[in-house]
């Protein structure tokens, strides 16, 4: 075993819990639980970002930062969650990556702090937010490309009163048009405390467009669901977001 191999192994093993699944050499992978490489397929990510800007928020241990930082993107990546309590320092350093990590709420996003992004992945973040559509405003700011969603949703399992889950198709093929989000108190959901709101497909496209996002299309993949999003200069949604949260004139 080479000294490098070793000594990777002894950053990988100084982390606990790891949540991604990185390759960070030939052969050694990160012991995460997250399907990371399942999900990345399903991004449909292009092959050469070169030149782009890239937002990973909720980057966790980076995998998806790390991943766009190799198709040639600057990426800055972003957690609630310090870093040091994360597997990122460890995989950003066996990497030789020049990410950048910033501990930051998607509620205090701001143009004016990060700039603009051509793309931005927003993957496993909605459905724990007490706002998800302030965070969704906060990321239509500072994107100017597209946006990628992924999410929790109801379509395949709504949660009933007895925990078990039941398609909506199943209660009446109709719900699945309407736009409706489940709200989960307490640890209703997986028993995680951090689960809020899950929305259908038809809610999540609703709410994308509601911000002023144009969705080129929508995949699901189980209780997941992913929306692929393009950013819309749409005046009319800006003025009735800036109208909910006035306070005096709007001119």
């Amino acid at each position: 075993m080479t000294n490098e191999l070793q000594r990777a192994k002894e950053l990988i093993d100084g982390v606990d819990p790891w949540y991604h699944r990185i390759e960070v050499l030939p052969g050694l992978i990160t012991p995460g639980v997250n399907k990371s490489q399942m999900v990345l397929q399903a991004l449909e990510l292009p092959e050469d970002l070169s030149g782009k800007r890239v937002l990973d928020i909720g980057t966790r241990d980076g995998f998806f930062a790390f991943e766009c930082e190799k198709r040639g993107a600057e990426v800055t990546a972003i957690d609630y969650m310090p870093s040091e309590e994360t597997g990122f320092p460890v995989a950003r350093e066996i990497l030789g990556s020049d990410v950048e990590f910033v501990q930051e709420n998607v509620y205090d996003l701001s143009r004016e702090k990060y700039g603009e992004f051509d793309l931005v992945l927003f993957l496993g973040v909605l459905y724990h937010l007490r706002d998800p559509m302030l965070a969704l405003d906060r990321i239509w700011d500072l994107c100017r490309g597209k946006l990628i969603v992924e999410t929790q949703t109801i379509d395949d399992a709504l949660l009933t009163a007895d925990g078990n889950f039941q398609r909506l198709s199943d209660i009446d093929a109709s719900l699945e048009s309407v736009p409706l989000m489940q709200f989960y108190p307490g640890d209703s959901l997986n028993g995680d405390p951090t689960c809020i709101w899950a929305p259908n497909e038809t809610c999540l496209r609703a709410m994308l467009e509601e911000v002023g996002f144009s969705v080129e299309r929508q995949h699901r993949i189980g209780q997941r669901g992913i929306a692929f999003a393009t950013w819309l200069d749409d005046h009319e949604r800006r003025y009735w977001r800036r109208r909910d949260r006035a306070v005096g004139n709007l001119d």
